[in-house]
């Protein structure tokens, strides 16, 4: 049973992505970032919104 997580970490996420760290970290303190969420002291970055909001203002629109 494969499951996919809708929540990442911020190392999954730089791992995702493909940037470092501090990067992630500057993206997601923008107070806009609607794909952030905050659990206690914890950050997860929802994938699903992540994406979508990637699709949203992607330069070129591209089918797949």
């Amino acid at each position: 049973m494969n499951i996919e997580k809708k929540l990442l970490t911020v190392n999954e996420f730089c791992e995702y992505v493909g940037i470092c760290k501090t990067k992630a970290r500057e993206m997601i303190s923008n107070p806009n970032c609607k794909y952030v969420v905050r659990i206690g002291r914890r950050v997860f970055i929802h994938k699903e919104l992540f994406d979508e909001e990637l699709k949203k203002n992607a330069k070129y629109q591209l089918t797949m």
